[in-house]
Parts: C-alpha cells; structure tokens; sequence
C-alpha cells in the first residue's frame, strides 16, 4: 500500500484496556505500573523495514548559484526541483504511529510544513506526491499491523525565502531530511551540490546636486520656487532577473519633511538661509510624493546600467510680510539639505 497523507484519516485511538485486579496490595500496582510503562516505550519503537526491504536515499538536482530579487517577499518559493521517483522501501508498525519529516538543516514542528534552514532566512519543503509534508509526528496517522510502502511516489525539493537572506548563506551537499517513522528513517532526501544564494540588487552611487545661486527677489511670496536642477539617480550593473524596481525618498532626521506630499524637505541645521526649502520633483517636472513608493517604469529585467531623473528646486515656505527683495520673511545665506533614497528590487 502507498503511503501518502491521505491514507488514515482517524486520530490514533487508545486500545489499552484498564487492568482488572483482585487484590489492592502495592506490590501488585507497582508490577501494573511496571507493564504499562513498557508498552508505552515499545509502542515508540514498533516500526521496522519489511523483510528484504532497506531504506533508500533519493537525489535531487539543484543548481549551484540561486539568484533572487534582494526585496522578495516572504514565503516567496525561489526554486522547485525536479520531482524523483522512489521504488521502495516497504514497512511496518506495530502500532498505530504519526509520520512526518525530519529536518536535518535546522529545527522542525509536527504541526508545520516549512522547515527552516538555521537563521539564513531560507526555508525548505519536502513535496511528496505533489504535496508539502507535515514536520515530525505531524503527518497522517499509520495503523499498526498494515504493511506501508513508498514504492513509484514522488519527492522533490521546495526551496522559499521566510525572512532576510544572510549574506553568503549556501546549503551544503548533502542529506536535506529524512521522512520518520516511528524510529526507523525508511527515506533520505539530498542535493547533489552545494548551492549558494545570491540577493540581487542594482549598484546606486550617492548623487550631488549643485543647486547654483539666486536672488531673493524671486521668491516674493509663499510657494514661489527657483528653476527646477535636473539629477539622475543611477542604477548601474543591475543584474538580469530583477523584473521591477521602486525607489522611495526618505527625509532624514537632519532635513524632516515640510510637506511630504509636495515633496517638500527643509533645509539642514546648518544652512543659514531662512524661509526656504528644497522640492524635489519627477521627470514630468511634477512634485514627488516623499515616503512613497515610485516604480521605474523604465527598468527591464535583462539589467544593464539605467538612471532614474529626477530635479530639485528652491521653494519658499513663508508668507511674504512686506513682499519685493526688501522682505523679511526669507533671509540668504547657505541653503543645503538631504534626503535618502532607498531602493526595493522585486
């Protein structure tokens, strides 16, 4: 018989029976106590690999470098093997007995089908005919006295992305995990290479943008603004397979927002300048939102080196008191600030 997860659908019932005594004497509890205690602990090891039957290791292929955009989501599945076909082994229970997967790469739960892979933020799931299995002792209950066989079923290897990838984090060749059966391990899954993920991203140099000097005259009154300075955020050696790229533009704590929505940033502590700040607008000369998420529509996933334009100008943030150059509003002086921007690759 196949052993799959939908075999015994019955929860594991108790057959033991209460021990009839005649007699009340310690003695007599002590030696029932004594017996119970070791059916208990050979109920836990009553599997064992039918007659001319032996465990089997299956071997899945995967490839030795596994790229993947650096801000996947999580629970994302990067990579699925091939799917193998066991011929074997064959077993049987004594009694009735949970199955489940073994996780030989870090921790496991019988009530969860994703198993970690140490902290790397990698996580693994065994697919057996076409399904994930459950952890240890979480699969489907086996009744005791039938014999169970994984004969023409088939096993591959789920690979997801469950937190944030470690630098340099690789598997080893080598065992992945074992389905467990009682205390015999009838199956073994492996890679057949060592295999290294790669978190993908563009190179994006910092960008200075020299705003140039202007007069006061030209702001006489609140929301009037120099002309626009064109700059390009750059994004250079992206690799292929990044399908989508979003920046966002940060203030920092040095330069808060004015107006976030306006794209509007304030001037740093050490600027001199009064009554002015700094609006940073898009390709359309439109002002652009700050804390936001913006696709580069013009990103293509075969990667290459693309820039991103954008322009700054001055903005003024007070109301005009006498209006004209003579207004005290605004005063000159230096006029710098900051703003991050931080890059998702999808």
């Amino acid at each position: 018989m196949t052993l799959n997860n939908n075999l015994n659908l019955q929860e594991s019932q108790n057959s033991s029976r209460p021990f009839k005594t005649g007699h009340s004497d310690w003695l007599n509890r002590l030696l029932q106590a004594l017996i119970i205690q070791s059916v208990s602990f050979n109920a836990m090891a009553a599997c064992s690999l039918v007659t001319g039957s032996s465990a089997v290791t299956l071997t899945v292929s995967v490839p030795s470098t596994l790229p993947f955009p650096r801000d996947t989501p999580d629970n994302t599945v990067l990579y699925e093997s091939a799917p193998v076909t066991a011929t074997g082994p064959s077993f049987m229970c004594t009694t009735d007995t949970r199955w489940g997967v073994k996780n030989k790469l870090g921790t496991d739960s019988p009530t969860s089908k994703i198993f970690p892979i140490g902290d790397t933020g990698i996580s693994w799931q065994w697919i057996y005919n076409g399904n994930p299995t459950s952890g240890d002792g979480g699969g489907s209950v086996l009744n005791g006295g039938q014999s169970y066989g994984f004969n023409n079923t088939t096993h591959a290897l789920r690979l997801l992305k469950t937190g944030t990838v470690k630098s340099n984090t690789t598997i080893p060749i080598g065992e992945i995990g074992n389905f467990k059966v009682g205390t015999i391990y009838p199956i073994t899954l492996e890679i057949d290479k060592e295999l290294k993920f790669i978190a993908q991203s563009c190179e994006t140099p910092d960008v200075r943008v020299e705003m140039g000097q202007y007069d006061l005259g030209i702001f006489s009154e609140i929301g009037d603004t120099s002309k626009a300075t064109s700059f390009n955020i750059l994004l250079n050696n992206c690799p292929s397979g990044i399908k989508k790229v979003m920046y966002t533009l940060a203030p920092n704590p040095t330069a808060p927002a004015w107006n976030a929505d306006l794209g509007i940033i304030e001037l740093n502590g050490s600027s001199t300048a009064q009554g002015i700040a700094l609006q940073i607008l898009d390709s359309n000369q439109t002002p652009l939102e700050l804390n936001k998420d913006h696709v580069f529509s013009d990103y293509t996933s075969t990667g290459g080196d693309f820039r991103i334009p954008l322009s700054a100008r001055y903005y003024r943030t007070l109301p005009a008191s006498s209006g004209g150059k003579n207004d005290l509003g605004v005063r000159p002086g230096t006029a710098n600030s900051e703003v991050s921007f931080v890059m998702s690759y999808l």
